[in-house]
């Protein structure tokens, strides 16, 4: 009799573990979409597509390490202040995700690596470490906060000195 309840009680532990590893795994292909939507709407000037992604108390520090709040950055996005396609990044490649998972809430950083022309000339690619903290609301998951943090770009070696 205990070996059954040992069997039963191991198949409904392995179970719930599935179920939970099946959960966590949608939630993270949820919040890299939202990311994904977030950076997209950023890069097309589309408002109404960023205010659908963010909480109604969004905060975010720029890349300048201004705090803006949602109102600010909505109003940077209007469409009639979009800089012209040779001034835009290009190739926004997202990578590096580190995704947790707190219930209702999640930390999601990411590096976003974009290039720019100058002159008709390419600009070496830029990046930066982006962290989201994102919340479940009842329509879903939306962002809350957002940091953006350059990324030096690689410095040659020093020469070395000859002994």
């Amino acid at each position: 009799m205990k070996f059954r309840l040992f069997i039963v009680f191991t198949l409904v532990l392995v179970s719930s573990l599935a179920v939970v590893g099946q959960t966590s795994d949608k939630t993270e292909t949820e919040l890299r979409s939202l990311v994904r939507r977030m950076v997209d709407a950023q890069a097309a000037f589309d408002v109404k597509a960023l205010d659908a992604v963010l909480t109604p108390d969004y905060i975010e520090i720029s890349p300048l390490g201004e705090f803006d709040t949602r109102d600010k950055v909505l109003g940077f996005y209007k469409p009639e202040l979009k800089p012209p396609a040779n001034q835009m990044p290009t190739n926004m490649e997202l990578s590096d995700y580190s995704v947790r998972i707190y219930e209702k809430m999640a930390v999601v950083i990411v590096k976003e690596t974009f290039s720019f022309t100058a002159d008709g000339k390419p600009l070496p690619p830029r990046s930066l470490r982006v962290m989201f903290v994102c919340k479940r609301e009842k329509s879903g998951w939306k962002v809350a906060s957002v940091q953006y943090t350059g990324i030096r770009p690689k410095q040659p070696a020093p020469p070395t000195k000859p002994n």
